[in-house]
């Protein structure tokens, strides 16, 4: 098996110089008029000297994916973090988790203060007009959090005509899974508008080695957006979206079948005003603001249960982060040759967390001790806030016909407060008076307010030596300032042991470099980039007695990898082999340790055949594809996973007077392969996804 998959990851390289590069997504099929706004401005695609990934409504209406981390896993330099949950999988851009790779919804953060896993992806794809993954650090364009890079999820907003509508259902047998979406939207006379519902769920993931228990989900969404045009320069709008996920993730660990963490409650709302004014002078092309105001609720029970272990431990928690947001950004031509925008960023998270944390079962007994029962419970109150405040420019000069420019810079203050912290332990739970009061120093962090600033800088050129070929190098800067959790909240969940916040936490910075190239001509499409970035300052938890652990300083990572993605069209028969490959090493350095296990794939790929026709008036596509990863391993051997490669099928069919109707089916790991991506859960074995969209 070893052999057959390495001939796999062989031949997944010979066909990427053979097809000399790559794309899986379809908007490098019309390259030439792809834009994009990764550069805070719409941009054609060319001329952007980042590396941009973009997913097209066409292909999320294709696609049967039950969450936008399903939707974007196939993409060169992104990986999911599949840590055993349904419906809210992570998103890790070059390696960095997900702490260190930014998610936005319209350009705007979705915050996490207190997380174990990073910042979720809380919307559904029913309601996504295309998401777009900048990878490399985007601090300078979009603040703390995009070391790694950043996820701009751009929803739905109006329509064409008066009165408009779609709507969607499938099914999904890997989790006997369902989705129905509908929405009405439209424009008329300076307005447009948009209503639209989703639903998703699914029960426990069916795997080879049978059903992952605990990884049923449920969701629903809904949003609201309506604006009006006051005259041709002027225009403003309003949106209100919601998010309402329940879910468990379960393990694959042996012994610990026990375990799960239930999240009964986790909902998003937001309410978005905006108004945009353009041509206003010459030289000031355009202002845009926006103000908004994004709720997050949790509530969760981490069971820790293993098997034959005599002690259970229940963390609970209740989240509550209030999020206010308002940003001002100003496009200026500034001359014939120089284009800038500018802006101004405002932040506030208020985050109010409860935990309790209830510990039962018996010590094993000591030569000189007998066994002890214990029935404990721990509680803890926490109220803080992070504010920040960030200044930013980029600027576009065209040197010379062929060559341009990008340079930029952002100044971010950030501030946090604990406001409030308390908590008692109670030994009897049937005794309501506290029977020892925290120490709050000891136990749950020491107060106080802390501020980091920074200025990060970037800069890039694209060279078009020929009109069908962008050649493009950039360097960039990263900065992550701590999370509330991270500088003090005490956490436990996931373990016995309890982590300690760290006021005296460094920010997370990072040096990234970059060269790529990208062709289209003819029928030949390619996206190439090989990267290097070093870290430092990372942020790991240390243990520092049998039961605790504290946030401290003490990583560096190195990366350093090639993305190519591309394909090279048959047109006679509409045929068309790509490839889409991500190689990568990471190493981390801990001062007395450097190593390369860092649960880093060395290969993922993505290859395989697409065709697209027509017959008797129906639109006809088809795409079969293998993927591969290659074995994963941390160097404290807790964390070992073998390669695996999976093969697909998926088709569809479009029909109608303006292929408005569409049917689209897959079939998944064909041979059932047994794997995992992640230590928590095996990856579904062989099912079917089904989808149907109609538009009116």
């Amino acid at each position: 098996m070893k052999t057959y998959t390495h001939n796999l990851l062989s031949a997944a390289v010979v066909a990427a110089i053979t097809f000399s590069g790559a794309a899986i997504a379809d908007e490098y099929q019309t390259l030439e008029t792809t834009t994009v706004t990764a550069g805070r401005f719409e941009q054609d695609l060319m001329e952007t000297p980042m590396s941009v990934s973009v997913i097209t409504a066409d292909d999320i209406a294709k696609s049967g994916a039950q969450s936008i981390g399903a939707l974007i896993e196939s993409m060169t330099g992104v990986r999911i973090n599949n840590d055993g949950g349904q419906g809210i999988k992570r998103a890790k851009i070059r390696g960095e988790d997900a702490f260190r790779s930014l998610v936005m919804i319209d350009g705007q953060k979705i915050s996490e203060q207190k997380s174990m896993s990073g910042s979720p992806i809380l919307i559904d794809p029913a309601m996504v007009e295309r998401i777009e993954v900048i990878k490399g650090p985007a601090s300078v364009l979009y603040g703390s959090d995009a070391i790694g890079g950043a996820i701009n999820i751009i929803t739905k907003k109006g329509g064409t005509k008066p009165v408009q509508g779609e709507v969607g259902a499938g099914m999904n047998t890997s989790n006997s899974g369902k989705s129905v979406n509908a929405s009405v939207y439209g424009g008329v006379e300076g307005w447009k508008y948009r209503i639209g519902v989703a639903h998703e769920d699914g029960d426990n993931l069916k795997t080879p080695v049978g059903d992952m228990n605990h990884t049923k989900f449920n969701s629903t969404g809904a949003n609201l957006f309506v604006s009006y045009d006051i005259n041709e320069k002027a225009t403003v709008g309003a949106t209100l979206d919601h998010f309402d996920l329940d879910f468990m993730s379960g393990s694959a660990e042996p012994g610990y079948e026990p375990f799960y963490v239930d999240v009964p409650e986790w909902k998003r709302t937001k309410l978005g005003v905006f108004g945009e004014l353009h041509d206003l002078t010459e030289s000031l092309k355009k202002v845009r603001f926006d103000v908004f105001y994004q709720k997050n609720d949790k509530t969760m029970n981490n069971h820790v249960e293993v098997i034959n272990s005599p002690v259970v431990v229940d963390n609970y928690a209740d989240n509550s982060l209030d999020q206010y947001g308002f940003s001002l950004q100003t496009n200026w031509s500034v001359s014939d040759s120089t284009f800038i925008v500018a802006g101004y960023e405002f932040n506030n998270d208020d985050l109010d967390a409860q935990s309790h944390v209830h510990t039962v079962g018996d010590t094993p007994a000591m030569p000189t001790m007998p066994s002890m029962h214990i029935d404990t419970e721990k509680q803890g109150f926490f109220k803080g806030a992070m504010t920040t405040h960030a200044l930013f420019a980029s600027a576009e000069t065209n040197l010379v016909d062929t060559v341009t420019l990008s340079y930029g810079a952002r100044y971010t203050y950030v501030k946090t407060d604990k406001d409030d912290i308390h908590g008692y332990k109670v030994y009897n739970p049937s005794n309501t008076t506290p029977q020892r009061p925290f120490n709050p120093d000891q136990e749950l962090g020491k107060a106080g307010k802390q501020h980091d600033d920074r200025v990060v800088f970037n800069a890039g050129l694209v060279w078009h030596p020929v009109n069908d070929l962008a050649l493009r190098a950039n360097w960039a800067q990263g900065f992550r300032a701590p999370l509330l959790q991270e500088r003090y909240i005490a956490t436990s969940m996931g373990s016995t042991s309890t982590t300690l916040g760290n006021p005296d936490l460094k920010p997370e910075t990072s040096n990234n470099f970059e060269v790529g190239a990208r062709w289209m001509s003819n029928s030949i499409m390619l996206d190439a980039a090989m990267f290097y970035s070093k870290a430092k300052n990372y942020i790991q938890a240390l243990p520092i007695s049998s039961s605790l652990s504290r946030y401290e300083n003490v990583g560096e990572a190195t990366t350093y990898g090639l993305e190519l993605t591309g394909s090279y069209e048959i047109k006679s028969i509409g045929l068309e082999p790509y490839v889409n490959l991500t190689l990568m090493r990471r190493q981390f350095d801990y001062g007395n340790v450097e190593t390369y296990k860092t649960a880093t794939p060395a290969v993922i790929a993505r290859y395989g055949f697409r065709w697209n026709g027509e017959a008797n008036g129906l639109g006809l596509h088809a795409d079969a594809y293998a993927r591969t990863i290659s074995a994963t391993a941390r160097s404290d051997s807790s964390y070992r996973l073998g390669g695996a490669t999976t093969f697909n099928l998926t088709g569809g069919v479009t029909f109608g007077d303006q292929k408005q109707y569409g049917l689209d089916a897959g079939f998944y790991n064909i041979f059932d392969k047994a794997y995992r991506e992640q230590t928590a859960i095996y990856e579904p074995g062989r099912y079917l996804a089904v989808k149907l969209n109609a538009k009116f």
